[in-house]
């Protein structure tokens, strides 16, 4: 009887080794995509900010030579912005107030 007690309860104890083993798996796995989404998730935010980067260098030089033109040409560009910003912000609050 004893010799049997004990062999239910070795029987017992490999069953919740197995699944603790199967556990352990699933977790493995579970924290590997973890690492390769975050490996990911770095790869695309350091080329976010090349672009982002890139953007920047392109809109400085952009708005430098605008104020270049602006300064060459007098006030006369400027009111033309001043018209085109205004004529923008129309089109952009009639378009939200019809969606």
């Amino acid at each position: 009887m004893r010799q049997r007690f004990a062999d239910d309860l070795e029987s017992q104890n490999d069953e919740a080794i197995e699944g603790l083993n199967a556990k352990v798996r699933m977790l493995k796995d579970l924290t590997i995509g973890i690492r390769d989404e975050v490996k990911d998730s770095a790869i695309q935010l350091s080329q976010m900010n090349d672009a982002f980067s890139e953007t920047s260098g392109i809109l400085s030089g952009t708005f430098r030579r605008m104020n270049n033109m602006a300064t060459r040409q007098g006030c006369r560009w400027l009111w033309y912005i001043v018209f085109l910003v205004v004529v923008f912000w129309f089109f952009v609050v009639v378009w939200w107030f019809r969606r």
